[in-house]
């Protein structure tokens, strides 16, 4: 029984040897055809980048040679390596527009998907991130695209987004954002905003397309577009006259906080008329929002105001006014204010406020207090 046992030791001892030895073996022949493989994309890259050369600064350019690149498109290693290609050229030479061109001439799409350089599910979007990366700006990369917008992955949605803003042609671009508009598929607000803000293309004249367009867009995508017209600091007259009005008129409170939030990058002083309204708005975050901005439109009734504010039911709007107060007084009207507001609320936000803002603290608060109440007891006594 004992040999048993010691057979059986000596035999697992043996087997997990030979485990550890077929592992070992294992990862040295992959790294080994990694090696090889990442050699040969290395040799093919250089190789490619020659031909780029001779095309690219060959005013007339030549024909054997794009068909040389076109079939350099055929093998997924072939690929890494034209990608690499691209990639070091860009890095290396600044004016770039005639190698896109050539790009948009030479890439086939189709090709980069049945290369089967990624796995099937990510082939789609592989391919567009390729296009991406090539600054393909054709009308069969944007339409490439635009179907791809309604695909059920959020990454390939993603990367055709990046695409189409790479697009020259407007028109594909404005036909994204029909889709985006359509809502059957989710793009979340920093996607789209990033889409607007990134455009490669005339700035103006998408500015322009959004403004004619945009009230006939849902609620989220105008709130986008007001974000983007914010981070683009676009004032112009027409944009302003807009913004003003919505903040007037429109129903929607995002929109009208939006069009608030406008008018903190965008200084018009038309606006301060409609601020000091929405700071008694029955809504908190109109009001919050409002109490945030204002102090860009320095004057005493906005002073006023935000002393009103302090007394606020909702804490955000309350520290948002405070916010707002102290960059429109001095520090000793602040703390002056504090001391003699008999609302508890209002001595509390703006303590915090101050002491956040190291203009006091709660320790030298307390002794300005009791300094004015001893003063107060001592005029009291002489007088009696």
């Amino acid at each position: 029984m004992k040999a048993i046992t010691v057979y059986t030791a000596y035999a697992s001892f043996i087997m997990f040897v030979l485990l550890l030895l077929l592992i070992n073996s294992y990862f040295l022949i992959s790294l080994n055809m990694e090696k090889r493989k990442n050699n040969k994309i290395k040799k093919q890259k250089e190789i490619i980048k020659k031909l780029l050369v001779t095309v690219v600064e060959n005013e007339e350019g030549n024909k054997e040679t794009i068909n040389l690149l076109k079939a350099k498109l055929n093998r997924k290693t072939d690929i890494q390596a034209f990608h690499q290609a691209v990639k070091e050229y860009e890095s290396e030479n600044i004016n770039n527009d005639k190698l896109s061109h050539l790009l948009e001439e030479i890439v086939d799409i189709k090709k980069i998907i049945k290369s089967g350089i990624v796995r099937k599910e990510y082939k789609e979007s592989y391919a567009l991130y390729l296009i991406s990366e090539f600054n393909m700006g054709n009308k069969k990369a944007g339409d490439f695209a635009l179907a791809s917008l309604e695909k059920n992955s959020l990454h390939v949605r993603n990367n055709a987004l990046n695409v189409i803003n790479k697009n020259n042609d407007l028109s594909i671009l404005m036909k994204g954002i029909e889709k985006i508009n359509e809502k059957n598929h989710y793009f979340n607000d920093k996607m789209i905003i990033d889409f607007l803000d990134n455009y490669k293309g005339n700035k103006e004249e998408l500015d322009d397309c959004l403004y004619t367009r945009m009230d006939s867009y849902n609620i989220n995508l105008r709130k986008n577009i007001i974000s983007h017209f914010i981070n683009r600091a676009n004032g112009s007259q027409k944009i302003k006259d807009k913004m003003l009005n919505l903040m007037q008129h429109s129903d929607e409170k995002e929109i009208i906080i939006s069009s608030i939030r406008y008018f903190y990058k965008i200084i018009d002083h038309r606006a301060e008329e409609y601020l000091l309204k929405n700071m008694t708005s029955k809504d908190w975050e109109v009001r919050a929002t409002t109490a945030r901005v204002i102090y860009k439109y320095s004057s005493e009734k906005i002073i006023n105001k935000l002393k009103l504010t302090l007394t606020d039911e909702n804490y955000y709007v309350r520290s948002n006014g405070a916010e707002s107060f102290l960059k429109l007084v001095d520090s000793e009207i602040a703390i002056e204010e504090a001391i003699v507001n008999k609302d508890r609320f209002a001595r509390d936000i703006l303590l915090y406020a101050m002491n956040i803002r190291g203009i006091i603290s709660i320790e030298e608060y307390e002794r300005v207090v009791n300094q004015r109440k001893e003063a107060e007891n001592m005029k009291g006594v002489v007088l009696t």
